[in-house]
């Protein structure tokens, strides 16, 4: 099975499972969200668009959802039905004659092996990147995107990146003042996941943020 394979079949249960590392995400997303106020916002790897439904109700002007899977697509869709919304079916690299005010990146990056090609399509796309990420000491203890069909566990291809990484990839495709900040699981992320407080008291995701040279 391959990977978009795999995010067809998770789709159907990937909003009702208690996933510890979107609810951290979630909850930085939250702290924020003046980020999407009046922007308008390109989400690469937007999976069920629980990202766009934040930078909406924060008061993004417009969110697009790019996404592989399209069993992913039709999750976000039903979820958000909204006119500033819209959805491609496509990859991380793909061509955009948009230019938007932020690119979103939110735990996706761990699939990719080279991050240069995410990158620059980040760069070509938006003003601004905002990138979430499994921290890589996670990664090296076994901690990977898996999912259950019955009694299968799915694990799905995870390559660790860690910030010194991330901040090259960024700097190497024209972002500047690139910065990278570790997170462990806060009070409000713990109330979102029970399973998070396997990870507390350690760096559990990599938030990298970066501004682009170009207009």
């Amino acid at each position: 099975m391959n990977l978009l394979e795999a995010y067809d079949r998770w789709a159907a249960t990937y909003d009702s499972i208690d996933n510890p590392l979107m609810a951290l995400s979630a909850a930085v997303l939250a702290e924020r969200q003046a980020i999407f106020d009046g922007a308008t916002v390109l989400e690469l790897g937007c999976g069920t668009a629980r990202n766009g439904v934040l930078a909406l109700a924060a008061g993004a002007r417009g969110y697009l959802g790019v996404d592989g899977s399209p069993g992913m697509l039709a999750r976000a869709r039903e979820r958000l039905d909204d006119p500033r919304a819209s959805f491609v079916q496509g990859d991380l690299t793909v061509a955009l004659e948009e230019r938007f005010d932020l690119v979103l990146i939110c735990l996706v990056l761990e699939h990719v092996r080279d991050l240069a090609p995410v990158m620059a399509a980040a760069a070509r796309a938006g003003r601004r990147l905002l990138a979430l990420e499994l921290h890589a000491d996670l990664h090296s203890g076994g901690v990977g995107a898996n999912f259950r069909i019955g009694d299968q566990e799915v694990r799905l291809p995870s390559h660790a990146h860690d910030a010194a990484e991330l901040e090259a990839a960024a700097r190497a495709a024209g972002f500047r003042e690139v910065v990278t900040r570790s997170h462990a699981p806060s009070a409000a992320a713990l109330a979102r996941s029970p399973k998070l407080a396997r990870y507390a008291g350690r760096s559990a995701l990599i938030e990298l943020e970066a501004t682009s040279g170009g207009p």
